[in-house]
């Protein structure tokens, strides 16, 4: 004999059309337990920088893309003495400066924007000695010396403009991300969500011990 859907009896914890309230402890201190644990049990959201790396499944890493770009601008710098054309010296700069952020990973990404003035500082004075005229050794250091200076007075806008567009570019791979794990490093690998999760601790503890009677 089949059952009746009106014989059947309701469930234990539904009474009408209103739920009983689960047993447990209640009050702020249980609200802010459950905040913490919600705090601790919640995963992350990736950034921009991560959901760009799976897409294109290949970044270098800082230290590789330093050397690239010694590599450019010494080529570059080498380029344009060459043919008289100092534009080119910016142009490579420029270049460097944009394409380092696309393809490293988000650690490296403060690296590689503080890296670029003296990576080509170093890159003009090596292009500057494998050029130097003079017989002497006193002779070569006034050519590399003054060569030096004159490149980058030539490129001191392109050199600006550059460093603003790396810097740019890096902030949309998540450069805050890459200098708030630079200061965690610094202080002991203690990361600003491990921070907030110790203080929601601190709070429910805090909340608990003053609910307490006596």
């Amino acid at each position: 004999m089949r059952e009746h859907p009106m014989d059947r009896q309701p469930d234990a914890d539904f009474a009408g059309p209103f739920l009983v309230a689960p047993d447990g402890p209640t009050g702020p201190a249980a609200a802010a337990a459950a905040a913490a644990a919600q705090e601790r049990t919640i995963p992350p959201k990736p950034d921009g920088s991560a959901a760009r790396s799976e897409v294109t499944g290949f970044h270098v890493t800082g230290r590789g893309a330093i050397v690239a770009m010694f590599g450019l601008f010494l080529f570059g710098g080498v380029v344009a003495n060459w043919l008289n054309l100092a534009v080119l010296t910016g142009i490579t700069y420029v270049a460097g400066c944009v394409l380092a952020p696309l393809f490293v990973g988000r650690r490296a990404l403060l690296k590689v924007v503080i890296a670029p003035p003296a990576v080509f500082l170093v890159a003009v004075i090596v292009m500057q000695v494998m050029t130097a005229q003079g017989t002497s050794r006193h002779g070569k250091a006034l050519s590399v010396l003054e060569g030096t200076l004159l490149t980058l007075a030539a490129v001191a806008g392109w050199l600006f403009g550059g460093t603003a567009l790396g810097i740019i570019v890096a902030c949309t791979r998540g450069l805050r991300a890459s200098v708030r794990e630079f200061s965690a490093d610094l202080r002991g690998g203690i990361s600003e969500e491990d921070l907030a999760v110790q203080a929601a601790r601190l709070r429910a503890a805090q909340q608990v011990r003053q609910s307490r009677p006596g």
